[in-house]
């Protein structure tokens, strides 16, 4: 069974306007994240859905191929170095969103507020290179 690259171009059109919301919110400053509790659980679902489109995507394409199921999501990133989609360097960022998202998700503890806005920073560029390095593969 082939990959659905219609699929995963949909999960990124989907993408669009999280995006885009989010652009907007990480050029305010830190001192109005940290005051706006709406801005802050607005944040937490923009960081959730992207997120989890990354996971969709990288579930789809393990799924169709030739590698053993992912045990965990990490392991599923993991996965995308061996199939050939990312590099290692870029694993490692997107393992990092993978970690926030269960924490947000799972609601380990507390959620640093401070530290959620940094990873939305790194969120906006990490999602635009995996979106990149997954539509290049696709188009090998």
């Amino acid at each position: 069974m082939a990959i659905n690259s219609d699929f995963l171009k949909e999960k990124f059109a989907y993408s669009k306007k999280y995006i885009e919301r989010l652009r907007s919110i990480i050029v305010i400053s830190e001192k109005i994240f940290l005051d706006d509790f709406s801005l802050q659980l607005e944040s937490e679902r923009i960081f959730e859905v992207l997120s989890q489109l990354m996971l969709d995507i990288c579930t789809h394409i393990i799924a169709h191929s030739s590698e053993t199921p992912p045990s965990t999501y990490s392991d599923c990133m993991r996965k995308l170095v061996d199939v050939g989609v990312i590099n290692e360097e870029e694993s490692i960022n997107f393992i990092k969103i993978v970690k926030m998202r269960n924490l947000l998700i799972h609601q380990y503890g507390t959620i640093d507020q401070g530290m959620l806005f940094t990873a939305l920073k790194m969120l906006e560029t990490d999602f635009l290179q995996f979106k990149n390095s997954v539509l290049s593969w696709i188009e090998k």
